[in-house]
Order: C-alpha cells, then structure tokens, then sequence
C-alpha cells in the first residue's frame, strides 16, 4: 500500500476540489436540473474561442453533475446518468424533484490531512462514480472531485509516455447504426451503463463513423426536440478518430488534442474495436500504486533539485570582479559565448545556405550548453508550428520536422514572445505551465527549458530553444543573453535567406517569362513565315494565271499590259519570298532584292534584255515590308520602262543602274539611271497617261519622299528619290 504523504503537492487533495459546483436544492424538478447541465454544456466552448483540451474538460465535468443541497448540507449528487435514466423512463420529469431522481446514497470524502489525490481516485474507482463530493468534518459540502480535475494535480505524464493504449482500455464498446434514433441509444447507454455510443455506417463493412456521448442526449432533449424522432447520424460527433493498440497514452491524447476531439477508438492487431479511450480512462484502469509511484518520483526529483540550487546559491560570489578572479572558467565561458557569436557571424557574411547557417549554431550551441536538444521552431500564420531545425543528443527523441497545433500558445504566450519575453525555465513542473503545454514537453522528454523569440521587426517568426531532458536544470545568465543574441543573429540570417529566396524566386520567374516569350516569338515567326510564304504562293499563282492568259491574247498593247502587271505581282512576291527565306522577319536585305528583281525583269523583257546591262548598288541597305514593298514596285516600274524605251539599238555600251543608298536624317536615296536616248522634253512624267508612271508617282507619295527628273535629250534618263523608311503599321 502507498504512502499517505499528503505534503506532496502532486498528491495534495485541495487543488483538485472543484469549490464552484452547479448546486440545485432537493425540490428542483429533474426538467429544471437536466436544463441547467445542458445550459452549462453549453457554455463550455464559446465559438471562436481556442481553449485547451484540459480547459473545456474541466468545464464539462463541472456540468456533468449537480450537488444536491439544502444549505450547507450535502443531501446528493444528480450527474449524467441519472438525468439519462430519468429520460428514457418517460415519466413528466416536471412533475418529479431532483430528490426522488436519485435512489443511491451519498458517497463524499471528508478532507482531512490523511486525506490525498490518491485517496480521491481510490474512492472513484472503487465506487464506479464520476463525481465524490468533499465535505469538512461537520459534513457540511466544499466542493466536488472529478476525474478530470485529479487529471490536473497528478503529473502522470512520465509514466503516460511509456504506457501503450492496450494497458488502458477496458470498458465495452456499444456499437449501433447510424440511423438509430437517439432515444434507443440513450436506452443502450442505460441498460450497457456507458457514457457513449459508437455509431457504425449503414453498410456491409459497419465500419465507425462517429460517437453520440450522454451530454449530446441531454442537451438535445433540453432543446425540446423529439429524442425518438431524430437518427442518430444528424447530431454525431464525426469523424470516429481512432489509434492502434500500440500507441503510446500521451502521444495518442496529444493527437487527440490537436484534432479537438474527446473520444478515440482503439483498434487491436487483428483490426478490432477493443474500446473507447477518454482523456481520463489511464485513471480507470492503470495500477494504483504505480502511478503514486511515478508522482512520487517526480516529487523527489523536484525536492533534489531545490535543495541542490540552494547550495549553488550559497556559494556564488556576490561581486563578479573576485568571482572572475577565483573563477577563471567563467572568463572562458564568455570567451566560447564571443567565439559562437562571432563563428555565426562569420557565416551569415559568408554563406547564403540558412540551414546550414542553422545547423552549424545549433549544433555549437548544444555542445557549449551541455544540454540535450536545442531547436529551432517556426511558426505559421495560425499559430501551429515545425521544428525546421534541431541538435539532439543520442538516446533521446528527435523532433525535427515534427508539427505541433498547440492551442495554448495563441492564448497565453505569443503576444508575451512578440514584446521579447524570454522563457527561463528550471523544472516544468514547477514553472506554472499549462498541461497541455506540459503534455507536448514530456512527449519530447523536456524537463527544463530556455526559450527566446526570433523577431523580424514585429513579426515573431519562430523561437530558439535549448532543452534539458535528464532532469531539471538551473539556468545561468550567460546562457540566457547567449541564446538571445544568437536568436538576433538568426533573425538577420532568415531575412537575409528569405531575401535572397525572394531574388531567386523572382530570378527564376523571370527566366520562365523569357522563355516562354522566346517559345512564343519562336511560334509567331513560324506563323510569320508560313503567311509569307503562302502570300509569296498566292502570288505567284496569280502571276501563272497572267502568263497563261496572256498566251490567248494577240493584241500587243494589251499583252504588255499583262507582261506589266505579272511583274508588278513578281515584284511583291519577291518581297515574301525574302521574308520566309530570311532570320529577320522585321527587314529585309534590299541588296539582294534588287539584283533578285532585277534579274526577273530582264528574263520577263527577254527580246530587249540583250540590248543594256542591269547594275544594282544597295549595299547594307535594309527595309521594312512596309516600306519594301512600295519601294520595290517603283523600282520594278522604272526599270521596266528604260527596259522598253530607253535603247532603240543594242550596243554594248547599254547600262541601267539601280542604287540605293543611306542619307542623312535617316533617310534614303534611290536613283534608277540609264545612258539611252534620254527621257522626251515634251513629256511631263507627273502627268501621263502611261500606268507605270502613275503608280511612282503614287507610290513615293505612300513614302513621304520626294521624286526628281534630270532628263536630257541624247544624253539618258535619271530618276532620283529621297524617302524615309516607314513604320511598320502592317498597312501595305
């Protein structure tokens, strides 16, 4: 049998007495009493209020169950199950007091310094009862014990942590389909006198798919509704979440906890439902005296260390001139603190890799401190989080990569990390943390901690944290302000590396942008190109159709007029064929364009062509399809007219020249000269009746440029235009 030893404060009955019970007197109606635990229940959970798993427990054992008083004096307790009975049996509960409701006789606690925490459960379990109320020596009431609220005092954890969920369960699992009313399922919590019901699908498989607790009966009936009337699968609470029967207790209630679930299921090897775990069931089931055991343990390992930090005390020097004097180590621990700072700063000025940056401090950081983690935690934008770095020593679990949704910390710590609070703690145990936040330490094996906030600017980003994990650990000032700047070094690194990222990021979708502007232009010039060529085709096929034409015809005047105007056609599909032929889309080479048309010409006049020689200059001259195309039929038309005009006789001194070249302002000058028997006087070429004449005219006008005549009679014929290039408008 376990000691009595009442001073322990894990062991202590008082703070696991609830003093603010629901309390209703002896004459209350059991409709009125039933009212108000639903009305309690339903004040648990505010919507829109993140609260702890421990928090809303100890909320819904509070309206679990009513004290039944007159005065002071303790007279029942009504709880969950009776109200579920007075239910089901359809009696006018309005008609019936909360007095007759309850048959049993009272089972209290009488507080008493004989009296702990384990004396509490003792009698819980003895009696299969959720609620022992406490009474002083005059039997007047104090309070209520729960299950939930000794959860609270008995730091169990630790021995939590190595118990698998096969060891806990043992209540029977009642099964039902979904479709089951709620008012047979209140019957079978009755006759199977459990607190839930498992509810199956409606299928083949029967597979879980939520739970109904008594509280959900309850208040359903409070809301006056028809229990008999409404199926089970509208009002279930869903999904069925379950776990193996080889989880781990804490790790299995931490998940439990990040789902906000409060029921789970447990599965055994051959796939069957062994039961239906609570968050207080390990108090059901697990041995007694093992678990006064570990609490006792946990007393004495925070006893060795009170006493041990007092004798440190003692002995520290109160000015630090003689403690640096006598105490040569600490001038080498701040000469280690100086190097890890400077080594960081070394590599964030040489190094844009952030983990390695990480890594490399962590790792230094675990050895100088002589602990046996230390982590990086980022959080995100809800306030869960993943430790994206970490230096952990043999023989404890790792907890890199691993995420954690901890409702407490957007309650109760992040504005305090975000003014720069510091978190020096020496035992959690004793630190006044939160159990869930004591639950998700000794997941980890933490006992003692140090955390510091990374801030950008007002933005907390993560924290810095160094864990003790063999036992508690008293914290120097040293280590605290070394973990400080550390964390003011890591916050320039993450910026500088998310800048960086930024750049890169940005980089990149540049590139992609270029490439995909590189692909499109590739398929627009292949468009270009195939519309070129099938102009050029186009064309060209009228120009066939011309000459063929023109084979029917035998009146000369109206043949030249078709020979004229297949080489006008020649002309501009020559400037198509340049364009599909050519790497440039935008101009084209005049040089060969012109020797090209020129060459055409002379084969289209084959009976005049012996009678002069076609010389072209165009040099490096390029021009746009816009401006290549008028261009080129003025050519085509002064060309054509010296080819049929200019040399009566052939003589070998015969020459036409077609020159184009650059001048200034950007502008170009083309000169189509020939040394035959010269333009005639009377003839004004502005105004003729000859079509090729008309259509130079025009087409300068097209160009903006102007155009000149130097005729002489005998001595040949030189025209001279001057035209800018224009824009490329796609008009022509």
């Amino acid at each position: 049998m376990h000691s009595q030893n009442s001073s322990a404060p894990f062991l202590s009955l008082d703070p696991a007495i609830d003093r603010r019970p629901l309390t209703v007197s002896p004459d209350t109606s059991l409709s009125n009493a039933i009212a108000r635990m639903s009305k309690a229940q339903s004040s648990c959970v505010l919507p829109g209020l993140e609260l702890s798993l421990n928090t809303i427990l100890m909320s819904e054992a509070r309206a679990s169950g009513i004290l039944i008083v007159e005065g002071a004096q303790l007279l029942g307790v009504f709880a969950e199950r009776d109200a579920l009975q007075a239910i089901v049996s359809g009696r006018d509960l309005t008609a019936v007091t909360v007095a007759d409701g309850v048959r049993r006789s009272v089972i209290a606690l009488t507080q008493s310094e004989d009296q702990n925490a384990f004396t509490a459960l003792s009698q819980l379990r003895q009696h299969r009862i959720h609620h022992l109320p406490v009474v002083d020596e005059h039997d007047q009431w104090l309070g209520i014990i729960t299950p939930a609220s000794l959860r609270n005092v008995l730091q169990l954890d630790e021995l939590l942590k190595s118990k698998q969920l096969a060891e806990i369960v043992s209540s029977p699992v009642v099964q039902a389909p979904a479709t089951t009313t709620v008012l047979e399922l209140a019957q079978l919590m009755v006759d199977h006198e459990v607190d839930c019901v498992v509810l199956t699908a409606a299928d083949e498989q029967n597979e879980p798919v939520g739970l109904i607790l008594e509280r959900h009966v309850l208040q359903l009936w409070a809301l006056e509704l028809d229990l008999s009337q409404i199926q089970a699968q509208a009002v279930m609470s869903a999904p069925f979440l379950h776990f193996a029967s080889s989880e781990l207790v804490l790790d299995a209630y931490w998940k439990m906890q990040q789902t906000k679930m409060q029921r789970f299921g447990v599965y055994g090897n051959e796939g069957d439902l062994l039961g239906v775990v609570s968050p207080t069931s390990f108090l059901e089931t697990l041995d007694l005296s093992e678990m006064h055991s570990t609490v006792e343990q946990l007393q004495r390992s925070i006893e060795q260390f009170e006493i041990s930090k007092s004798a440190s005390a003692q002995h520290q020097r109160s000015e630090l001139d003689l403690q640096l004097l006598e105490n040569p180590v600490g001038l080498l621990e701040q000469l280690q603190c100086s190097q890890i700072l400077a080594g960081m700063a070394l590599h964030i000025r040489e190094s844009l890799n952030l983990d390695s940056i990480l890594q490399t401090a962590v790792e230094e950081v675990r050895q100088f401190l002589k602990t046996d983690r230390v982590i990086i935690y980022k959080f995100h934008p809800d306030w869960s989080g993943t430790t994206v770095v970490e230096s952990v020593a043999d023989g404890w679990r790792p907890a890199l990569n691993s995420s954690v949704q901890d409702t407490c910390f957007g309650q109760n710590y992040a504005q305090a990390y975000k003014e720069g609070r510091t978190q020096v703690c020496e035992d959690i145990y004793t630190a006044g943390l939160t159990q869930c936040h004591i639950d998700i330490l000794v997941i980890y094996d933490i006992r003692a901690s140090l955390v510091v906030p990374i801030l950008q600017g007002e933005h907390l980003w993560g924290l810095l944290c160094a864990y003790h994990c063999s036992g508690p650990r008293r914290w120097q000032s040293f280590e605290v302000e070394l973990l400080k700047q550390l964390a003011t070094h890591m916050a320039i690194a993450i910026q500088q590396s998310e800048l960086y990222q930024q750049v890169q990021s940005e980089l990149k979708e540049r590139r992609r942008t270029e490439e995909q502007l590189k692909l499109s232009l590739k398929e627009k010039e292949a468009l270009l190109k195939e519309i070129h060529h099938r102009v050029k085709n186009n064309l060209q096929v009228i120009s066939s159709v011309l000459r063929l034409q023109s084979d029917y015809i035998k009146d000369e005047r109206v043949l030249t007029l078709f020979k004229d105007s297949q080489n006008r056609i020649r002309s501009m599909a020559l400037i198509h064929e340049k364009l599909h032929q050519s790497s440039n889309l935008l101009k084209i080479n005049f040089d060969e364009y012109v020797r090209d048309l020129a060459d055409n010409l002379l084969r289209s006049y084959a009976a005049n062509s012996q009678a002069a020689t076609l010389r072209t200059q165009a040099a490096g001259v390029r021009l746009n399809i816009d401006t290549a195309i008028p261009c080129g039929l003025i050519i085509n038309e002064l060309v054509s007219n010296a080819l049929k005009h200019a040399f009566p006789t052939s003589t070998s001194d015969n020459e036409i020249l077609v020159e184009i070249s650059p001048a200034s302002d950007n502008r170009f000058i083309l000169t189509v000269r020939d040394n035959g028997i010269g333009f005639p006087l009377e003839l004004d070429f502005r105004n003729t009746e000859s079509l090729g004449l008309e259509l130079v005219c025009i087409f300068t006008e097209q160009l903006e440029g102007t155009i000149g005549l130097d005729q002489a009679e005998g001595a040949g014929t030189t025209f001279t235009i001057t035209f800018s290039e224009l824009e490329n408008t796609g008009k022509v």
